[in-house]
């Protein structure tokens, strides 16, 4: 499975913050930044939908849980 890069969203995350903190109103891309946030988030977006696909394909297993209660010296 192919290793996932996260360093184009985290730095998407710091320049939002830093724009934040300085008042701006905008956020510019540069396509470079861009095209690999949109890869880092596309990978990222199916891989977690795989994972979920196999969590609910997988046959529900059913715990059974006993609980027994007496009065004790009640």
């Amino acid at each position: 499975m192919k290793q996932l890069n996260t360093l184009p969203i985290e730095n998407l995350i710091d320049k939002v913050r830093i724009a934040n903190k300085s008042g701006q109103k905008t956020v510019v891309l540069d396509i470079k930044d861009a095209i690999a946030l949109t890869d880092s988030l596309a990978l990222a977006m199916t891989r977690l939908a795989g994972n979920l696909d196999a969590q609910l394909s997988k046959p529900a297993t059913e715990d059974t849980i006993q609980v027994s209660m007496d009065g004790g010296t009640f």
